[in-house]
């Protein structure tokens, strides 16, 4: 014997999958907890709508709500009948689902027998193929084959050939410290000469004593 349930899952509000079974003639909902099917939301009334039962079908009823309750979309104004799936909102935020459950009791009920499937026949492994040496030529063929490839060897460069020693004075060269020492050495002796060059006769005398010919510079 087939027996239908009702009930409301919440989609969205304070408590989303919450259910609730219409299992009353008559079922409050509202923000009020004396409700059969409180929500505290502040756009729910204290008592927004009801849902009874009559011949077999579920309505749902506006009690005058303050912000409405709307069937798929539209606010109702009237007890409106219901159907598995519609969607009931309440103010903005609050959205339940209306379902149906059908259940089957019925005990007389007997399942067909079913002949259980023969177990599976045992079947021996196949055998496997057993070695067969080859003759004197087949063997020579195969041990040819399984040789390998010939690579010569990497010549080696001209650093690898090197001593240790001078393979590493190679790679090294002269320090940063030196280098920079001569480079500042011949820039000294480069304005050296230049002053030395460009230098007026009386500076000469001066550095001299005065021991040059023609010196004192009148």
């Amino acid at each position: 014997m087939a027996t239908t349930k009702f009930q409301l899952i919440m989609r969205s509000g304070p408590v989303p999958g919450q259910a609730v079974l219409l299992e009353k003639e008559e079922t409050f909902l509202g923000r009020d907890l004396g409700n059969d099917f409180p929500i505290s939301d502040p756009e729910i009334s204290r008592r927004h709508a009801r849902f009874f039962i009559q011949d077999e079908n579920v309505f749902i009823e506006d009690l005058g709500s303050t912000n409405g309750t709307f069937l798929n979309g539209e606010r109702i104004a009237s007890p409106q009948q219901l159907r598995k799936g519609d969607l009931i909102t309440f103010g903005e935020s609050v959205v339940l689902v209306f379902d149906k459950l059908t259940e089957t009791t019925d005990p007389t009920v007997v399942k067909p027998f079913v002949e259980a499937a023969p177990p599976p026949v045992y079947a021996p492994p196949a055998p496997q193929p057993q070695y067969e040496p080859q003759d004197e030529v087949g063997s020579h063929e195969a041990w040819q084959y399984q040789q390998p490839a010939y690579e010569p060897p990497l010549r080696k460069s001209v650093d690898d050939e090197l001593p240790p020693k001078k393979k590493k004075r190679a790679k090294a060269g002269l320090p940063t410290g030196i280098v920079i020492l001569l480079v500042a050495i011949a820039v000294l002796a480069c304005v050296i000469a230049v002053t030395m060059y460009f230098m007026p006769a009386s500076w000469w005398c001066a550095i001299t004593f005065d021991m040059l010919a023609g010196c004192p510079v009148p």
